[in-house]
């Protein structure tokens, strides 16, 4: 999973240099450098990667039917915890085992009526 992440953001990365974007103040026509095309990468990384990872997230937890696994559920529904999580719980990177956690991904875009 990780490599396949890394994989499509630094594909993102290479679309966003080869797609004529350019830094504020700097001409079309003049090369980028290749310790600048470094610190584009790098940054287009460093912004990428947690929206990325973002939605990987809510994909793998969007995709489950509403009550077969704690905090995952349908999107637009409240997924609602029951029973704290076992020992064993890695959903989530550091969960408390004392709460009892309700989770919607919730999606804002207008809909036609």
């Amino acid at each position: 999973m990780k490599k396949r992440v890394s994989k499509l953001i630094f594909g993102v990365a290479l679309l966003a240099l080869g797609s004529g974007g350019t830094a504020t103040g700097v001409r079309a026509s003049e090369a980028v450098g290749e310790q600048e095309a470094y610190e584009i990468g790098k940054e287009a990384y460093v912004y990428l990667y947690p929206l990325v990872i973002m939605d990987v997230t809510r994909k793998i937890m969007t995709n489950v039917e509403a009550g077969k696994r704690i905090g995952a559920g349908p999107a637009n529904e409240f997924s609602h915890a029951r029973t704290f999580p076992p020992a064993d719980f890695r959903d989530v990177v550091r969960p408390n085992f004392d709460t009892l956690y309700s989770v919607a991904a919730l999606c804002a875009q207008a809909r036609s009526a």
